[in-house]
């Protein structure tokens, strides 16, 4: 990594030549290289940086379009915003056929289902029966032996085998889990969110929801007895395979004396299933990414591909001794550690969250407005957003001053292109903040027309987020927020909410709807 030169430095992120905007077809249209950017912070690259080149062999970078694609940003999923209902309509794809208004696939697990309750029913009632007549002729016989009919042993034992479950020894939602989520709209139309989060004995645990039934189901991914920190960071991203279902990489910190980065890959090809259990099994270490170690609270951020148009390939992000690192995850494997060398230091154990800004259209310049975009507290205690792209890194103060336990999470709305007027959804962040050490409750700073506005007022929705001060955002719009339940079982549950506002008017940014605990399992 090279030193900082003004308030910005080069990195490793990739940098298209023209062979590569070429082979990724980003030439359709080209924008007049003196017309400004909508939201660029960028110069083109510098000539030493051209040789950068994408590998060939990597599928995530290059991926055929077809009728039936896969999305993360509601506006892809809904043309752009010109065809409303979702994906299928967006891209015109054929109604599922359906059966007294369900698709044939769960009109028949229905009908399957509810013979085979009759069928228990039926089983039911004669078993029932045949023991009530056996009990009675046993009680008679131990009664006329002089017993107390109970098969004639007078010890009034619950016979449970000496067991007693507690409260206290119930396997239960981690009172301080973080929080990591990621979304899809998958090739039907269906909105598909991914949550990640730990139990009390560490255990790494998965709920996956898709609202073609409304149903969550819970997984466990790691077992907490496999050397996993209680307590630790989560990072979880999907990567956009065209067609195909999504590859999902998952990443937390082992329990040690370094805090060193577990990397786990559900490829593609075994389809994930968010309406049923996934395999635990399933889940593939990696194990290069073990040499990396973290500060004991570090947060991890990740990104994987999420549109044709979006950077390529996948990164990790997290916090050491010296700064942010980076890595980048290619089909050729996990690429060298760089230090993000900036003049906005991070503080130390800064909460991150990480977006991005996609664009749809495919001309040259293309690659000078995608980016991943990174959320920290700096040293001076400023909310700074890294803007990592095209070769750069660069640092921005968005202007909120935020305390050192601040936790935030970030989405992004809308498109980064180059002419207003082809761009019916105009790039926008929103970044919610919660400071546990500050009577304020759930603060709003957001992005419109190019520019940063620090919230005044509480987002008075949220404010059952404020007590626990950890929350999870995804690009569909979801955040999950740690609540106290008042269980003394549980302790903690996990709320969701679905932001209701529209990008394009601010009075409606504080409006978000309470959905309901999520199903964790336990």
């Amino acid at each position: 990594m090279s030193a900082p030169s003004d308030n910005y430095t080069y990195s490793t992120l990739e940098v298209a030549t023209e062979n590569d905007r070429i082979r990724h077809g980003l030439y359709p249209e080209v924008a007049p290289s003196s017309e400004p950017e909508a939201y660029g912070y960028y110069a083109p690259p510098k000539t030493e940086q051209q040789n950068a080149q994408f590998s060939d062999s990597t599928p995530r970078s290059h991926i055929n379009s077809t009728a039936y694609t896969y999305s993360t940003y509601p506006e892809v999923a809904q043309g752009g915003g010109a065809a409303p209902g979702g994906a299928a309509a967006a891209v015109g794809a054929t109604e599922p056929k359906k059966i007294c208004g369900l698709r044939r696939r769960y009109f028949w697990f229905a009908l399957a289902a509810a013979v085979l309750i009759v069928v228990a029913i039926i089983v039911g009632a004669v078993v029932g029966t045949m023991k009530s007549h056996s009990s009675g002729s046993a009680a008679d016989k131990g009664a006329s032996e002089g017993g107390n009919g109970n098969g004639g042993d007078n010890n009034n034992s619950n016979n449970n085998g000496g067991t007693n479950s507690t409260a206290s020894g119930k396997l239960s939602l981690y009172g301080d889990t973080r929080l990591a989520s990621a979304n899809f709209t998958d090739a039907y139309g269906n909105d598909n969110y991914v949550l990640i989060y730990q139990l009390s004995d560490a255990s790494v645990c998965m709920s996956t929801f898709n609202s073609s039934n409304n149903k969550w189901v819970a997984s466990t991914i790691v077992n907490g007895t496999e050397g996993i920190k209680l307590g630790s960071s989560l990072a979880v991203n999907t990567i956009w395979q065209g067609s195909n279902s999504p590859e999902v990489d998952l990443y937390y910190q082992s329990n040690g004396s370094a805090a060193t980065i577990e990397y786990l890959i559900y490829k593609s090809n075994d389809n994930l299933s968010t309406t049923s259990v996934t395999p635990p099994d399933k889940w593939v270490s990696v194990n290069s990414a073990k040499g990396f170690n973290t500060l004991p609270g570090s947060a991890l951020v990740s990104y994987g591909k999420q549109c044709d148009f979006c950077n390529q390939y996948a990164y990790l992000f997290w916090q050491g001794d010296q700064g942010i690192f980076m890595t980048e995850l290619s089909a050729t494997g996990i690429g060298d550690v760089n230090l993000i060398d900036v003049s906005t230091v991070p503080s130390a154990n800064t909460s991150m969250a990480l977006t991005y800004s996609g664009t749809l259209t495919g001309d040259t310049n293309a690659i000078l407005r995608r980016s991943i975009d990174i959320f920290y507290r700096s040293t001076t205690s400023g909310l700074t957003q890294l803007r990592v792209g095209n070769g750069l890194n660069v640092p921005m103060y968005v202007g909120r001053d935020i305390g050192p336990r601040t936790n935030f999470a970030a989405f992004s709305t809308g498109f980064n292109e180059s002419a207003a007027s082809e761009n019916p959804n105009p790039l926008g962040f929103q970044v919610l903040s919660i400071d546990p050490d500050v009577d304020n409750g759930v603060q709003l700073t957001y992005l419109k027309d190019s520019k940063w506005t620090v919230g005044s007022d509480e987002v008075e929705a949220l404010a059952d987020c404020r007590a626990k001060a950890t929350m999870a955002v995804n690009t569909g719009r979801r955040l999950y927020c740690l609540v106290d339940s008042g269980d003394n079982d549980t302790g903690v549950e996990i709320i969701e909410w679905a932001w209701q506002g529209d990008p394009s008017d601010t009075d409606t940014y504080l409006n978000w709807n309470k959905i309901g605990a999520v199903d964790v399992g336990v």
